[in-house]
Order: structure tokens, then sequence, then C-alpha cells
């Protein structure tokens, strides 16, 4: 196999600059950069990254991991993420939990040994579990030859005053989308919630609580079911509720496949939306507008997460570490977009949309 020094023999250059192309450290004229990626094709020479990052402590690998690629809610959070690494140079490694903190840790340790500069992570760890506390307070000590690999989390921060996130509120999120459903004329409203065990579903359903509580709704826990995130789930809560007589005006699920499964329920019972139920959900995902009636929605910025995760990370490994000795918590805006499911002749708004 060709080594580096082959590569500068045949392009007539010399070592240092061969580096400087293949690591684009310096400013290399087009000629000899030209000369120098061809003898690298000629030769098929191609760097070994791992050798290469021990040496110089950095892989330009950045890790990314979420809970489950097929939720269309992180699509655009990984475009986000990927265009910005793109941007400076960063290649991005993604893989996906199914809300499995185990399954979590083993690909952090995973990643953590193929020498990754970074970490961006949709955790699932939250709550007392003593392994999750363990293994969030080594988070900030995850380093290689001595130097921090940062880690950024995404929706919402751990319980670490050295790991930065970027989030949104999740209890004001529900909050206005509960007042919107009140406002619209609605009292008894069911919430489908994302599992209870995790940090947005608790946080979500202390807004529904708030905007009850603040528009005088007396408050009946049994008309909060808990959900998993899926459509499925959603067409079974609403049937359930049906099956058993349950009344109800209004419908907040907490996330938009969930609020697509309960639509769906709806339209095969004959229920009229919004006049007999009105139904929002959240995230406004692009289904959100096909799905007839269109889907009013609490906008989530994906695209604006990932980026944002992205930036701050790129920061973190150029200069921020010597700065910055404690996290920087990111919150982004959401906003209602109203459709048809919550208001009658509302437009079929695309304004919002993440394509």
């Amino acid at each position: 196999m060709a080594n580096i020094k082959d590569v500068a023999k045949k392009a007539g250059v010399g070592i240092s600059t061969v580096s400087r192309v293949i690591n684009d450290t310096k400013n290399v004229s087009p000629e000899l950069r030209v000369k120098v990626e061809r003898a690298i094709d000629e030769l098929g020479y191609s760097t070994n990254q791992i050798a290469r990052g021990l040496k110089i402590s950095q892989t330009r690998n950045i890790a990314v991991i979420v809970t489950a690629i097929s939720r269309i809610f992180f699509t655009t959070i990984l475009e986000g993420i990927n265009k910005t690494a793109e941007k400076y140079g960063y290649s991005i490694y993604i893989s996906e939990t199914n809300d499995s903190l185990e399954t979590e840790i083993k690909l952090v340790r995973s990643y953590l040994s193929q020498w990754v500069d970074g970490i961006i992570i949709a955790s699932v760890a939250y709550g007392d579990d003593k392994r999750a506390e363990r293994y969030v307070a080594a988070m900030s000590k995850f380093n290689k030859k001595g130097t921090r690999i940062p880690v950024i989390t995404l929706e919402y921060p751990v319980d670490n005053e050295m790991i930065d996130a970027i989030v949104v509120d999740h209890e004001k999120a529900a909050y206005e989308a509960v007042s919107h459903l009140i406002d619209v004329g609605k009292r008894d409203i069911m919430h489908i919630t994302v599992p209870l065990n995790t940090y947005m579903g608790q946080k979500r359903v202390e807004g529904y609580k708030r905007a009850l509580k603040e528009h005088d709704i007396p408050l009946d826990e049994t008309m909060i079911v808990e959900g998993d995130y899926t459509s499925h789930l959603g067409y079974k809560a609403v049937n359930r509720f049906l099956d058993a007589g349950r009344k109800f005006d209004g419908i907040f699920a907490a996330n938009d496949q969930m609020a697509v499964g309960a639509l769906r329920a709806c339209n095969e019972r004959g229920i009229i939306l919004p006049d007999d139920v009105a139904l929002i959900g959240n995230d406004n995902v692009f289904v959100s507008s096909i799905v007839e009636p269109s889907l009013s929605s609490i906008d989530v910025p994906r695209y604006e997460i990932g980026a944002t995760a992205m930036e701050r990370m790129h920061y973190l490994l150029t200069h921020g570490e010597k700065k910055e000795k404690k996290r920087k918590i990111i919150t982004l805006d959401t906003k209602i977009v109203v459709r048809e499911t919550t208001v009658k002749g509302e437009r079929n708004n695309l304004k919002y949309l993440d394509w």
C-alpha cells in the first residue's frame, strides 16, 4: 500500500505539503493541490483516520445518537446536523437506541473507543435510576489523551452542569396547545402523552395541567392517556374512549404521529373536526399538512435544533472549552400553526414546514 512518502515523491512535493492537502489545514496553491490529489488518486492512497486521530487527537468524526430514526421528528434534525457538519469538514455517524438506556450506554462506549471528537445525543438518561445517574455524571469526563470529548444533548438538558443542550420549552408548548383548544371553545380535553417516564412526557403533562388550572377547568386524571409516539397508539386511545362512552371535545397529542392516529379514529367514527372535537399535535412534521383535515400543531424548529447543535459542537472543538467552564443551554422558540383540526376553514398552512 502506498504511503504519504510515495504520494509526496510522485507529486514532486514535500511530505508537509501532502499533509496540508489531506488535512486542509493551511493554504496550498491550486497547482500543488491538483498535483497531490492526482498522485493520491493514481496511487490509491488513503489515510488511516484512526491512526491520524491518535497522533493529533482529532478525527473530525461526530457521533449522533437518537432514540429512533423511524420517528419523523428526527429526520430534519439529522439534516441540520449533517449540513452543518459538512460546512466545517466533519463526518457524522448516526445510531439509534430505541429508547433503551443500556443500548445508549453501549453505543457511547463504542464511539468513545473509536475516538470521535464529540457526541450529539437525544438521551434517554432521565430519572432516579442509579445507573443513569452514574452515566450522566460521567458524560463530562469523556476524553481522549486528556482532551475532553464534548457532549451535547437534544430536546432537554441532562443533570450534569458541564453538558450543553439544545432544547425547546416542552411545558410552555403544551400549555399553549391546550390553551388554544380552550380558546376555540373546548373544555373536555384528552391528552395523549409521550411516555411518562421521560422528561418531555412529564413537562408536557405539567403544561396541560397549567392550562386547565388557569382557565378554571377541573383536572380529570383519567383524561391523560400515556402514549408511545406511534400513530397506532393515538388511534387506539381515541377508539377506547369512544367505546367506553367517554365525553371529550378536544385532544392534545404530544406528537404528530399519535395525532394522526387520533385523527384517523375520529374520521372513521364520524366525528367532525373541529366541530365535535378539536385536535392539535406537537412537532409540525410534514404529514400535519397532508392529512385531511389538516392538523394544527406546535411547530418545533427541528432543522435549527440540529444545525445549532452542530454549530455549538464546532465552537467547543475549536476554542470553547478554553473559554467556558459551565454548560450552555440554548432554548429555541416554538409556535402554534393553526390548521383545520382546530379552526374550521383555516388555510392549509405550509409556511412552517421543514421540507
